[in-house]
């Protein structure tokens, strides 16, 4: 799965100047992208040059894998190569990707991380009070993992003593067909470390089995709605999602908020691509927030290899004038997935746009 990718471990990862090449592709379309991209990055390396041959051999690293694991239609792949460090590794994913070639002293993993922010592993809960399916949904896979069968009786109308007793008899039934659901429902996160939880179904069924849910798990329910249980279960994953994207959407505007109160009254906080650089290179950052599309420049210099926000003419480290062009956003990630810092991001911001799309939570 997408969430299982270790993305600190490639972030990690580092070698010379464009040691490492990185390819992003969905389907056969993809892989035939991909070597177009490459032979231009071929026409564009010197023929005697290093790079020319570490590309050359990285690439047929990815080529090989690629030729062993052929790309699925409508699904992505990703795979990272260095020749240098005799290291390729490659990963499925169940979502359509930009198709990209590059090269760097790293691998490229920003893709990756707005993957994983955008397609976080929660459970699906889709219940009435005759059935219950359970549910794994990530990047776009959907897996049935349990399913709690219920009796419950409809609502009838009678009178006096009998209808006192129907009614305790079929609150104890819906108590304990909740107590079950809520018991599969914690199985399923002590195995799989669900993210967030979703309910779908009828709204007496889902209240009740809202009451029986730890307190843990309750804090992860994220949205709940009624639905057509006889739906498609692509349906469902969409009414899913509506629910997902939106609860993603409040709290990342919660995020900025939360940067706007703290850098307004001298709170730890960074915003701008050098100061949020800066802190992500000391350790500070607790919280990254960067616009999805946003492109943001960067530096490193050939001489010390220290990285800087912008296209300076000189290193402000070491004076050189040898300075590689880099995408900032990506070295941003990288830092932050070293420093366990939270990465989001998040639709543009009109405040957020104003400091060139980037800001952070300190962590002091």
């Amino acid at each position: 799965m997408l969430q299982d990718i270790d993305l600190r471990e490639l972030a990690e990862m580092e070698g010379p100047e464009r040691a490492f090449v990185s390819a992003y592709l969905t389907g056969q379309e993809g892989l035939r992208a991909v070597e177009a991209r490459a032979k231009k990055i071929r026409a564009m390396l010197k023929e005697d040059s290093d790079t020319k041959t570490h590309f050359e051999e990285s690439y047929r690293l990815i080529r090989n894998l690629l030729d062993e694991h052929p790309p699925e239609e409508g699904k992505g792949m990703c795979v990272f190569a260095s020749y240098v460090l005799d290291f390729v590794k490659g990963h499925r994913l169940s979502v359509e990707v930009p198709n990209t070639l590059c090269l760097g002293s790293s691998p490229y993993v920003r893709p990756l991380a707005r993957l994983q922010d955008t397609f976080e592993k929660f459970a699906l809960v889709v219940a009435d009070n005759s059935n219950t399916r359970i549910y794994l949904v990530a990047a776009q896979n959907i897996e049935l993992e349990d399913r709690v069968k219920g009796d419950i009786k409809n609502r009838v109308k009678k009178g006096g003593w009998s209808q006192k007793r129907y009614s305790r008899s079929r609150e104890n039934e819906l108590h304990h067909y909740a107590e079950e659901v809520a018991e599969a429902l914690k199985a399923v996160d002590d195995h799989e470390s669900i993210d967030h939880i979703i309910l779908l179904g009828t709204g007496e069924t889902i209240r009740e089995i809202e009451k029986e849910l730890s307190e843990a798990l309750l804090e992860k329910v994220i949205g709940k709605k009624s639905a057509d249980l006889d739906a498609e279960v692509s349906e469902l994953l969409e009414s899913a999602y509506e629910l997902f994207f939106k609860e993603e959407q409040e709290e990342e505007q919660h995020l900025w908020e939360r940067i706007q109160d703290a850098y307004l009254s001298e709170h730890p906080a960074a915003v701008g691509p050098a100061d949020v650089l800066m802190a992500l290179l000391n350790g500070r950052v607790e919280s990254l927030l960067i616009t999805k599309d946003v492109e943001m420049e960067g530096s490193r210099c050939r001489e010390c290899q220290n990285v800087t926000a912008g296209l300076p003419d000189t290193c402000p480290y070491c004076s050189k004038t040898d300075l590689i062009p880099i995408d900032l956003v990506n070295e941003m990630v990288r830092q932050a997935e070293m420093t366990d810092a939270e990465i989001d991001f998040t639709d543009p911001i009109p405040e957020l746009e104003e400091v060139d799309g980037v800001a952070a939570l300190l962590r002091y």
